[in-house]
């Protein structure tokens, strides 16, 4: 990893500079389904954003994007831990990107289907693909894998549309990821000057992405007070008896030994509790 890779501040300034040297270096921002017409003397990239669990987040980036010119696609999961994707804000969130001129993929979670075969994987990709369609009334032409098994990754699922797995669609592109805000080699900004690959996948977590820099605890705090606030707002407008506005504030909790900590009604043995200075 190089040194600027250790360095990257995850934040929504830094990764305006990242688009911006992407573009100034002459790469142009396509979608999935160009990559296959388009030909081989042009600099591009596919910018792809698995939205795991906040599409607060994802409509921020969204919004950032379509200021710079820039088009991505927005992988949406109908299983997300996080995020109820047919609720009216979630819903709303994920029109918002779309009206900003962005492609939506299924983000879809083989772990849900855990004895399927990849026949029958093939089938519940479809499904949820075409219940994305209808839903919000714009084609779903891709989808990514969340957590991908390693019967995905050497291409024994071969899906009826374009996945971003497939090595074979893929083949000459290279990928790019900022897995739990770790760059696997160098930071994109680095690719994008050296212009050494012509072809780049480039996968961007909307969720680690924030305003300021926070630590990762503190991200994932953020994320669950944004799906709060979604969850708060709905029912402050629908539910006659939520009538007051409630704050979370997050409480970290450290073992001094993992593995042997149980919880036990109020007790939790071998822990201590203190106040994350990252919480709401």
């Amino acid at each position: 990893m190089s040194a600027s890779a250790r360095r990257t501040p995850f934040t929504h300034e830094h990764y305006k500079y990242i688009l911006r040297s992407g573009l100034d270096s002459g790469y142009k921002f396509i979608s999935f389904s160009e990559l296959g017409k388009l030909g081989q003397d042009q600099q591009l990239v596919c910018l792809r954003h698995d939205c795991d669990n906040d599409l607060t987040a994802a409509e921020a980036m969204a919004r950032l994007e379509e200021e710079m010119g820039v088009r991505s696609t927005f992988f949406l999961m109908l299983r997300s831990a996080m995020y109820n994707l047919l609720s009216i804000p979630n819903a709303e969130l994920a029109r918002k990107v779309i009206r900003r001129g962005h492609d939506i993929g299924l983000h879809f979670d083989e772990q849900y289907y855990p004895n399927a075969t990849p026949a029958q994987l093939v089938a519940y990709v479809d499904w949820e693909r075409a219940f994305l369609s209808r839903e919000f009334g714009v084609p779903v032409e891709v989808v990514s894998f969340h957590q991908p098994s390693q019967r995905v990754l050497e291409n024994r699922v071969r899906t009826d549309c374009i996945s971003t797995h497939d090595r074979n669609y893929m083949k000459g592109v290279h990928y790019i990821s900022d897995s739990n805000m770790v760059w696997k080699k160098r930071c994109p900004i680095e690719f994008f000057l050296a212009r050494k690959h012509p072809r780049l996948q480039l996968l961007i977590h909307p969720e680690w992405w924030t305003p300021e820099e926070m630590t990762v605890q503190q991200k994932w705090n953020q994320m669950l007070l944004n799906n709060f606030e979604l969850i708060q707002q709905s029912l402050l407008r629908r539910e006659r008896t939520y009538t007051q506005r409630q704050e979370i504030e997050f409480m970290l909790l450290e073992c001094d030994e993992i593995m042997g900590c149980h919880l036990s009604g109020s007790k939790h043995r071998n822990c201590t509790i203190d106040k994350d200075t990252g919480g709401a």
